[in-house]
């Protein structure tokens, strides 16, 4: 198998002549890489809060048995760590029997079940416990033929009470869960029992001593199951080697989380990338085990218990790319030596996008990550043979089998090039028809504007017939496996797909955008244009543009259903697309508005400083001297010096009620120096930052403090580029840093105002 070569190029444009690359896919049938059940790293995350009308829903229902994942991981995440699995004899779904709170533990009475509650503290239980219960969960996942995956209580719980899930669940109810999580993420700050009753920090040396008590207490109730850690929040796994040093004789399996893609902002070229990212981390896993247990090396396995593409629930988790980064990713986790995954998560919905697999608008819809996992459930082998491509960057190709047949999967990530492959499979013999089944944007269409899907469809399946030259067209931006069943062996048992309802050609764009931003199009088919009953084929539709805007393309390519464009606003005013392929005209208006900023101060510092709302590595207070009749911030300075970690000047947390955060296009503040102020660095300033969710350091500009020396100064900081327009929504704080050039930080004594703190909105 080869991944993609780095230095991958792609562009968003789409071309009236569509380009084509070749490439050779040499396959070597007789070396098996590694034989494992597929299914097994297509599982999925189901959480307490999960909607019981959608979790049982029967859509849901029907798509998961087709997807058939081995495994389904319950609780649900950091709630594994804040959630009493049992509440019987404490909360009777109406009030908490306090009394059996002793010593910060609850007194649950184990003889019977009854649904669980959630704490947002040890001790301290919440006013919602989610909408379904542990029950519910087992049950769910038997319904499905899945066997669960629990992750118990250590942020807030017992070795007991573990052990009591593991009698309840597997002696009792005969659910038969073999694989046991002890906690979830503890090296993580917003994790439950990250931070000790003492005070002090949970460390890697801390958390194998309580795995250890843990699994002593499980396996003497059943000793057939296999427990695993540390459940690490990211590849760096901080916690695993001193799990395995000090605890590795009770080890099962290594478990970890990967969201391999960090930023909001990441082309599509980056976020592709992040697929190929487990080599490195699986290769240093190994190596703990080899270095602490040598002899069950060929037995502990290696599990991914929450993955997805990035960490952000954005458009991008919704795109057709979500799907592709998947199938890509599951031949990563196959070739890499990954034993078991879930997908975080089943039902999980943004207002952009989301982890879940399934969109509720109505009715379930499944989501193309969905679909990049069908196409494993249901086209490839368990089998994974030796084989490597040659000639095409774009491309990324797997090959499995069984008894009777190859499958290859190829999946071409280039916006605008056909990818040629010419199949090399030495020796075999193959019978005279196959099989290809499609994942393309004729499938499946994420609306960039409504944020939902604008139809989802099952991969489209054609049969070709196997000369003696193997050789396949993949169009771009699509994943494609060919089933090739051997000589004396026909095709494998599929179902008819069913035809979607025909719709016209069509325009997308939103009903209004900025004048000061590029604006992302679509043209596209909602039907198969290969379906006889539209009876019409469009390989491209010309664009034509009217008003205050350009196109970057006069013709859209739509040989896979739907073709990009993007508009440049030249002003502000009413833009007319028209899209014209063969005899059918469709066009589709815009509004440009005009781009008005105004300011809005939102910090005067009128009221006590505890009502700030400003945290600060230094001395913060009010002061009313400075400024006659007007209280400001004064930041004392003694003798301090701005290292890394200690260089908040003040940091203004941002909520959505502060301000209308989508709007932000800057920064408004005045700043002064005290006129004694100081530091053997005279170039030392303050620098302002917005942080976001999207991109968690956006640096507005910066100012040496000496040109405030004694007198104040007002700065308008606007952003550094219109890209980061669209991650203000996501703002969370205004960092104002203290800073030094040099690595030798030097003190810094007197004190630095700030007043009128505010925003520059468009």
């Amino acid at each position: 198998m080869q991944h993609l070569y780095r230095t991958i190029i792609m562009t968003a444009a789409a071309l009236s002549v569509v380009a084509c690359e070749g490439a050779t896919l040499k396959v070597d049938s007789s070396t098996v890489i590694r034989e494992v059940d597929r299914h097994r790293f297509l599982g999925t995350n189901a959480g307490l809060w999960h909607e019981a009308r959608q979790l049982f829903d029967t859509d849901v229902q029907y798509y998961l048995r087709e997807l058939n994942p081995s495994f389904i991981r319950i609780p649900g995440g950091s709630w594994s760590d804040e959630y009493v699995w049992n509440g019987n004899g404490v909360w009777d779904g109406n009030t908490f029997d306090m009394s059996k709170l002793k010593d910060g533990q609850w007194d649950v009475d184990y003889s019977a079940y009854a649904p669980g509650f959630h704490l947002l503290a040890p001790g301290k239980p919440d006013e919602w416990h989610g909408n379904v219960d542990a029950y519910a969960l087992h049950e769910f996942a038997k319904d499905k033929g899945s066997h669960s995956i629990v992750t118990v209580n250590v942020g807030s719980g017992t070795p007991e009470m573990a052990a009591e899930w593991v009698r309840w669940a597997n002696l009792e109810m005969d659910y038969g869960v073999e694989y046991w999580e002890i906690g979830n993420e503890l090296e993580g700050r917003w994790e439950m029992g990250s931070t000790l009753p003492d005070g002090s920090r949970m460390t890697g040396e801390v958390y194998a001593k309580k795995f250890i008590e843990y699994a002593k207490a499980m396996k003497a109730v059943d000793p057939s199951i296999k427990v695993g850690g540390p459940t690490a929040a990211n590849t760096r796994a901080v916690f695993m080697e001193d799990l395995m040093r000090i605890a590795g004789d009770y080890v099962d399996f290594l478990s970890f989380h990967t969201y391999p893609v960090e930023r909001h902002l990441d082309s599509e070229r980056d976020i592709i990338d992040q697929a190929f990212s487990l080599h490195e981390p699986m290769k240093r896993y190994r190596g703990y085990i080899e270095k602490y247990q040598p002899d069950r090396k060929d037995e502990i396995e290696l599990a991914i218990t929450e993955w997805n593409s990035k960490v952000l629930e954005d458009r991008y988790t919704g795109d057709l790319l979500n799907g592709l980064w998947s199938a890509i990713f599951v031949g990563e986790m196959f070739r890499e030596g990954v034993g078991f995954a879930t997908q975080w998560d089943l039902l999980t919905v943004t207002p952009e996008g989301g982890h879940g697999l399934f969109h509720f608008a109505g009715r379930c819809v499944p989501k193309s990550q969905y679909w990049g996992l069908y196409l494993w459930s249901k086209y490839m082998g368990n089998r994974l043979l030796a084989s490597e491509l040659q000639g095409n960057g774009n491309v990324y190709a797997v090959v499995t089998r069984d008894d009777e047949r190859l499958y290859v999967m190829v999946v071409n990530v280039s916006r605008d090039e056909f990818a040629q492959i010419k199949l090399d499979v030495p020796g075999v013999a193959f019978a005279s028809e196959g099989r290809a089944a499609t994942l393309s944007h004729r499938e499946y269409f994420w609306d960039i504007y409504k944020h939902e899907p604008r139809w989802s469809r099952k991969p489209n399946e054609s049969r070709f017939a196997i000369g003696d030259k193997l050789e396949f067209d993949v169009p771009p931006y699509t994943a494609k496996v060919f089933e090739l069943p051997l000589k004396g062996f026909g095709l494998r048992s599929s179902e008819a797909v069913e035809n979607s309802e025909i719709q016209p050609l069509e325009i997308l764009l939103p009903e209004s955008s900025p004048a000061d931003l590029p604006v992302e199009g679509w043209v596209f088919l909602q039907n198969d244009p290969e379906d006889p009953k539209v009876g019409k084929q469009f390989d491209a539709a010309k664009l034509s543009v009217s008003g205050p805007a350009t196109a970057d393309v006069a013709t859209v390519w739509l040989g896979e259903a739907a073709g990009r464009f993007s508009l440049t606003p030249t002003g502000a005013g009413t833009v007319t697309v028209r899209a014209t392929a063969a005899d059918v005209s469709v066009e589709r208006v815009i509004e440009i508005l005009p781009v008005q900023e105004r300011k809005e101060i939102v910090w005067q510092f009128e009221d006590a400083p505890e009502k700030w709302g400003a945290a600060s590595s230094y001395k913060l207070v009010a002061d009313d001297a400075v400024r006659p009749n007007q209280q400001v911030v004064a930041v004392v300075l003694d003798g301090d010096r701005p290292t890394s970690g200690n260089d908040q000047l003040a940091v203004f947390a941002i909520a959505p009620e502060t301000v209308e955060r989508e709007r932000i296009a800057g920064v408004v503040m005045d700043v002064r120096a005290s006129a004694d102020l100081q530091c053997a660095d005279k170039d030392i300033g303050v620098r302002i930052v917005l942080q976001s969710e999207s991109a968690h350091w956006v640096d507005l500009g910066s100012l040496p403090l000496e040109q405030v020396r004694g007198k104040w100064k007002t700065l308008e900081l606007k952003l550094p580029d219109t890209k980061y327009y669209s991650v203000m929504g996501n703002t969370y704080a205004l960092f104002i840093q203290l800073y030094q050039n040099g690595e030798k930080k030097v003190p810094v004594s007197g004190k630095i105002y700030l007043d009128n703190i505010g925003f520059i909105l468009r």
